[in-house]
C-alpha cells in the first residue's frame, strides 16, 4: 500500500488484535470493534494520500460525497451470509483497510434510477470456501469484488466511449471469473451511477480529442516545420501524459481509451508504449 505507520499505531493494532482473539463471546468482540473505530479512522488521511485522494474503488474524488476508511472484508456481519461473523479478526489490519467515496462503501438509492453501494456485502465465488475465522486460510476465497491492491483484478476492467464498465476482453485469458468478477463488482461498487459514467464518458471524449489534435499538428508539423504545429503537437501529446498519472480522476480510463485507439492514431500510440510510465 505504501503507507508509513508508526510504531504506536501499529501496537495499538497488535493489542486490539489479541483483545479480539481472547474476547468471550460475539458481543464482546462487537464492543471492542465499536469503541477502537477511531484507530482505522486515524488513517484515513495517509490512505487518501496512497491514491492522490482518490476513491480506490471508482478514481473519484469530491462529487462522490463524503470518503471513509472501508473494510474490504466486512469486519462485523457479511450481509447474505447469516451465519457469518464477519471478519473480525481483520478489523483493525491495515491490509484491508481501503479508501473509498460514499457511493462505493456504502448502499445508495440514486435519484437516476441506479443503486448499489458495498455495505456489509462481500460476495465470493461458488465453490471456493469462505473463511470463518482466523484459523481458516483467506487464499481459499475467491472474492467476486475487485480488489484495488490486486493488480490481475485492476486489470479485469475496461471501460468504452460511453463510460459503461465491463470486463477486459483479454481479462478471461487470465481469470476465468472475470465477467463474474466485473459484473457483481459494478453492481456492489455502484459503479453505473449516472454522474459516474457521464465523468468517465467525458476522459474517453478528451482522449480521442487530445490523439486528433496531436495526431493533425505532427502532419502539419511534417508538411510545414512550422514551430507553431511543433509546439502544438508537443502540447498536446504532453496532455495525454498528464492524463495517464495515477494522480488524475479516471485514469484507468484514460489508459483504455488510448489503448482502444492506437491501432489508428499514432499519437495514441506513442502515448501507450512510451508515456504509460
Amino acid at each position: 500500500m505504501g503507507l508509513r505507520l508508526s510504531a504506536s499505531w501499529l501496537a495499538s493494532a497488535r493489542k486490539l488484535k489479541k483483545d479480539l482473539a481472547a474476547a468471550s463471546s460475539a458481543k464482546e468482540r462487537a464492543r471492542i470493534i465499536d469503541e477502537n473505530g477511531k484507530l482505522w479512522r486515524e488513517l484515513k488521511a495517509d490512505l487518501a494520500a496512497v491514491s492522490h485522494g482518490k476513491c480506490w474503488y471508482c478514481e473519484t474524488r469530491d462529487h462522490r460525497s463524503d470518503n471513509a476508511v472501508d473494510h474490504y472484508r466486512p469486519k462485523s456481519s457479511v450481509k447474505g451470509v447469516p451465519a457469518h461473523p464477519g471478519y473480525w479478526w481483520l478489523a483493525f489490519d491495515y491490509e484491508n483497510f481501503r479508501f473509498a467515496c460514499t457511493f462505493c462503501n456504502s448502499w445508495r438509492n440514486g435519484p437516476d434510477g441506479t443503486a448499489g453501494g458495498k455495505s456489509d456485502y462481500f460476495p465470493i465465488l461458488a465453490g471456493s470456501e469462505r473463511a470463518n475465522g482466523p484459523d481458516d486460510i483467506l487464499s481459499e476465497e475467491i472474492p467476486l469484488l475487485i480488489d484495488p491492491c490486486c493488480a490481475t483484478d485492476v486489470a479485469l476492467l475496461w471501460f468504452d466511449e460511453t463510460g459503461q464498465v465491463s470486463a477486459n476482453p483479454h481479462g478471461v485469458d487470465f481469470d476465468s471469473a472475470a465477467d463474474e468478477k466485473v459484473t457483481t463488482s459494478a453492481k456492489y461498487y455502484h459503479l453505473d451511477h449516472v454522474p459516474l459514467v457521464e465523468a468517465r464518458r467525458a476522459v474517453y471524449a478528451e482522449i480521442l480529442k487530445l490523439c486528433d489534435d496531436a495526431d493533425k499538428a505532427q502532419k502539419w508539423w511534417n508538411r510545414s516545420q512550422q514551430s507553431s504545429a511543433r509546439d502544438r503537437y508537443r502540447e498536446a501529446m504532453g496532455d495525454l501524459a498528464r492524463s495517464l498519472k495515477r494522480n488524475r480522476e479516471h485514469s484507468a480510463v484514460a489508459l483504455c481509451a488510448i489503448r482502444s485507439y492506437r491501432a489508428t492514431s499514432d499519437a495514441a500510440r506513442l502515448a501507450f508504449e512510451c508515456l504509460n510510465r
